[in-house]
């Protein structure tokens, strides 16, 4: 600060501005940070070539996480909420830290989050908050075809049973496609996700039909570029009842985007 011939006084008051000007960028520094979703009691979980760590993270109902999610292999990994837990799908690259939000609910209960590399290793990681029952489910991130889906180029109809995915066409034209999904099984709940196969071999979801129970369907519409892709079900062991990878028991096919 500048107060060469300034009083005693004038010194005083610009010393007093400085202070002022300090707190309130302080305090402008703090309300943008709670407007950007940032807060909650820091949680820190790590990819790795084997899986996720930790695979569960104690919590009380009503706290809200942190989830610094860190990956830490050449990868791209994922990690989303299942089995009804309100956990928006999270992409983290390779060697990056992607900040992901979780508010446990009031009930409490135990609460799934898949940690995986599509078509790779995968962990569900438990969030344990108090001694309330399982989350209730909640299909916010299913898409059940209804008209909020919107238009489309073109609809493929896939077929979903042990160990196969089973769709109408194996190509499609670009533009907006449409997928309608049925669980054919007796027994076991299937899903089935869009992936694309990037230029460096890496699989990138792009979206999902989940959790679709015996008998059940579910409709999806993507805006999809040339390009090669996988129609895949992800369902891992500890998934919806699952004690096998779907994906590694055979359950994907490739399709072609032109």
């Amino acid at each position: 600060m500048i107060s060469v011939g300034l009083t005693p006084n004038a010194r005083r008051a610009l010393s007093r501005l400085a202070i002022a000007t300090s707190l309130l960028l302080g305090a402008l520094f703090l309300a943008a940070c709670a407007a950007s979703g940032a807060g909650g009691r820091p949680v820190a979980v790590t990819q790795l070539d084997d899986g996720c760590a930790p695979t569960v993270i104690e919590a009380i109902p009503g706290e809200k996480l942190d989830l610094r999610v860190k990956n830490e292999t050449g990868k791209t990994y994922e990690i989303e909420g299942i089995d009804g837990t309100n956990l928006q799908e999270v992409l983290v690259p390779e060697g990056r830290e992607r900040s992901v939000g979780f508010n446990v609910p009031d009930s409490g209960g135990t609460f799934n989050v898949k940690c995986y590399v599509p078509g790779g290793v995968s962990t569900i990681i438990e969030i344990r908050a108090g001694e309330g029952s399982a989350a209730a489910t909640d299909d916010s991130g299913r898409n059940d075809g209804d008209a909020s889906l919107g238009p489309s180029d073109t609809t493929v109809s896939v077929g979903l049973r042990e160990w196969a995915i089973d769709p109408d066409t194996s190509s499609v034209a670009a533009g907006a496609i449409r997928f309608d999904a049925i669980n054919e099984s007796t027994t076991l709940v299937h899903e089935v996700a869009v992936i694309q196969i990037q230029e460096d071999g890496d699989l990138e979801v792009l979206g999902e039909i989940e959790n679709l129970d015996t008998g059940e369907s579910g409709s999806i519409v993507l805006d999809l570029t040339p390009g090669d892709y996988q129609l895949a079900c992800l369902i891992v062991p500890g998934e919806a009842g699952s004690f096998a990878d779907h994906y590694q028991q055979g359950m994907w096919t490739e399709f072609t985007v032109e």
